[in-house]
């Protein structure tokens, strides 16, 4: 019998939630507590419909990277200053010594190879180098970087050795640079060395006996990194070979290729095919990560080249070694550069001819270190702190004076902050919700949801209060603090009810819905950040994943037929979380932040309480308030040291000054009702 009841209760609920029309079975906890992304997991790969279908995937992606790299916007291209010398004659080609600035004081060093006959223009390659201990001199069977620089020359293409940041010449930053600060303004290992290859390209292109037309770039492991990263954002490179690095099942174990929010929900093969339709050369070894290129990495990215109908452009060969670029694979490369860059018939492998390679000492850009550097080199820490001037610099041309400024602010800083939090406003048809009957009490109905949003994990708690005495089309109100119902509801279990203000917002008609977001009474620890590496390239910060279930929770009230609009108002540090929603969120009726005495001038201020990679970088919390104009916005509690002048201005611009209002202080229940609607 109690077998039957129990089961007659399940169907009854069933059919209670299925006509919700918004019901589905999914995960019964949030698994992002504990599902944590890293470089070795397995993905795979994606299949596209059509052209069209991959062209949006594309554009996601590119702008992906150059978040992840700090490139968004653009970083100002300073003058290069190059200095190439000692040039060193040899049988068919030349050697000499490069260096140059990709940043003001920031210097790129390496060797650059020429033909010694012919006439040019002639093609160029960049050839970027692995984690060999000896960098670009590395000459060992299982990778020559001088080798193949000369088998290039000889054969009538400029190519330029460059160093990885701390390897060989490039000493005055280490390889190890960065962390949540730099992280905070968009700077890291990965992007500065990938930023060290695009001012390569301006280099190369500079010199009067290349042919800027014919640009191609191949490395093996980390080299092989920065050679697909470069290639598919800057579309001068028109031919690429990475070698055993574009893998379903690891994604680079470096520093210098892990930027934060780079692989949120994307993957090597995904960058890998950014390449389509130019040329790529596919090599892969079947002693590492690659072993299984043939039958996943390589058919995965044949799919987009055959979008493109370049089937031709993209070939993969596999040899039988450890992890390298040895003769074997070098040769593959030259036979498919030569195709490409020089016209040779076919693509067949290419016999290495016998090289000699040269001292170190006669090929060292710098061999005292850095007391050979130029004066005005910077370390580390000032590089950050010339990046932050820049970044400044940079955001000032956006502050909200007139509307033009404020539409490239909004574009620019918050295609920033969707992809450095992964974070959007999902379709009322893309969740999934659990919901019992409300249970009626005087006055209102009380409703607990859980809210999911279909293949995310994400599993959100929130407490709808339904007036009794409504409109037909009634005013929603979304209430967000870190303790969610136990501060903004009284009681307990059957005997809970709304707190003073959910009341009153009652009174007035209001739906009110509290969401209980991820995570909020536990430090990011919690999550792994300690233990996995390069967490955040593969995770969003609990900043962010509390943004998105303000934005979930937001979708669900919104999307309530009897809603005809919404308002959010976030307490404590919810509000610096709503703040953040708030500048994401569409056709907002007014909003309420509480900037909970939050220093917004502080870097540490952001590294303890509002940790997002890239955020400074968007514009932080002064771009998310001018936005968020000219809907209503009340921000209170800012305690003198949270920032408003922006919102003002952009409130200003678009002649709503009424619609803004700031407080030092808290404002009480009665200030925030006679804001709210």
């Amino acid at each position: 019998m109690k077998r039957w009841s129990a089961w007659f209760l399940i169907f009854i609920l069933s059919v209670t939630l299925a006509q919700s029309g918004r019901w589905a079975l999914g995960q019964t906890a949030d698994e992002r507590a504990d599902s944590i992304r890293n470089n070795r997991l397995y993905f795979l790969p994606h299949q596209y419909a059509n052209k069209f279908e991959w062209l949006q995937r594309r554009e996601r992606l590119i702008d992906d990277v150059r978040v992840a790299m700090g490139c968004m916007p653009w970083p100002e291209k300073t003058p290069l200053n190059p200095h190439v010398f000692d040039r060193l004659e040899r049988d068919g080609y030349t050697i000499e010594k490069v260096y140059f600035e990709s940043f003001p004081g920031v210097y790129v060093t390496g060797n650059l190879y020429r033909p010694a006959k012919g006439r040019g223009p002639y093609p160029a390659i960049l050839s970027p180098h692995g984690h060999w201990g000896a960098g670009r001199l590395a000459d060992e069977e299982t990778g020559s970087v001088p080798a193949r620089a000369i088998h290039f020359a000889r054969h009538g293409i400029i190519t330029f050795n460059y160093d990885m940041v701390g390897y060989v010449d490039s000493k005055q930053i280490g390889h190890d640079f960065g962390g949540e600060r730099e992280w905070l303004w968009g700077l890291s290992l990965h992007g500065l060395q990938f930023w060290n290859s695009i001012r390569a390209i301006d280099f190369l292109t500079s010199l009067p006996d290349v042919d800027p037309d014919r640009i191609g770039c191949t490395g093996a492991s980390g080299g092989g990194t920065q050679t697909f990263f470069l290639t598919a954002v800057d579309n001068r490179v028109k031919v690429s070979a990475p070698v055993n690095m574009i893998s379903s099942r690891f994604q680079g174990g470096c520093l210098c290729e892990n930027a934060p929010a780079l692989r949120l929900e994307a993957n090597n093969m995904e960058y890998g095919a950014l390449m389509a339709p130019r040329p790529l050369l596919m090599v892969s070894a079947s002693g590492d990560w690659t072993t299984e290129t043939p039958l996943v990495e390589y058919p995965a990215i044949r799919s987009i080249y055959r979008l493109y109908g370049a089937d031709d452009a993209l070939k993969t060969v596999q040899i039988d070694s450890p992890h390298n670029y040895n003769q074997r694979s070098r040769e593959q490369v030259y036979g498919w550069f030569d195709h490409w860059l020089n016209g040779k018939e076919g693509t067949e492998p290419e016999p290495e001819e016998p090289y000699s390679v040269e001292k170190p000492e006669d090929v060292r850009v710098f061999p005292n270190g850095l007391d050979d550097y130029p004066p005005g080199a910077k370390n580390g820490d000032e590089l950050l702190a010339w990046w932050i001037g820049q970044s400044e610099k940079q955001l000032a041309a956006t502050q909200p004076d007139s509307e033009l400024q404020l539409s490239t602010l909004r574009n620019r800083g918050l295609t920033v902050l969707r992809h450095a939090m992964n974070v959007e406003v999902p379709s009322i048809n893309d969740l999934l919700v659990e919901r019992p009957e409300p249970e009626k009490r005087e006055g209102y109905s009380i409703q607990q949801y859980v809210i999911q949003r279909k293949g995310k994990g994400d599993r959100v708690e929130a407490t709808l209060l339904i007036p009794t005495q409504r409109d037909e089309r009634m005013i929603g109100t979304l209430l967000v603090h870190p303790q969610a119902q136990a501060a903004l509801m009284e009681g307990e279990g059957e005997n809970i009810a709304p707190g003073a203000l959910a009341q009153r917002l009652l009174e007035r008609g209001h739906e009110v819905m509290i969401v209980n977001v991820f995570n909020s009474a536990l430090t990011p620890e919690n999550r792994g950040v300690d233990s996995v590496a390069h967490f955040f390239t593969y995770n969003p910060s609990d900043v962010a994943l509390r943004v998105q279930d303000i934005l979930t929770a937001y979708a669900l009230l919104n999307g309530r037929f009897e809603v005809e609009r919404v308002q959010l108002a976030g307490f404590g540090e919810g509000g610096l979380w709503t703040l953040l929603a708030a500048a994401l969120a569409p056709e907002l009726d007014s909003v309420v932040i509480d900037a909970a005495g939050f220093d917004s001038d502080d870097d540490f201020a952001y590294l303890k309480r509002l940790f997002v990679p890239h955020l400074r970088r968007a514009g932080d919390v002064r771009m998310a308030q001018a936005v968020i104009a000219p809907a209503p916005l009340l921000i209170h509690d800012t305690a003198g040291v949270f920032q408003t002048d922006w919102a003002e201005r952009a409130y200003r611009t678009l002649n709503a000054s009424g619609s803004f209002k700031s407080m030092s202080a808290p404002a009480g229940d009665d200030v925030i009702l006679d804001w709210l609607n």
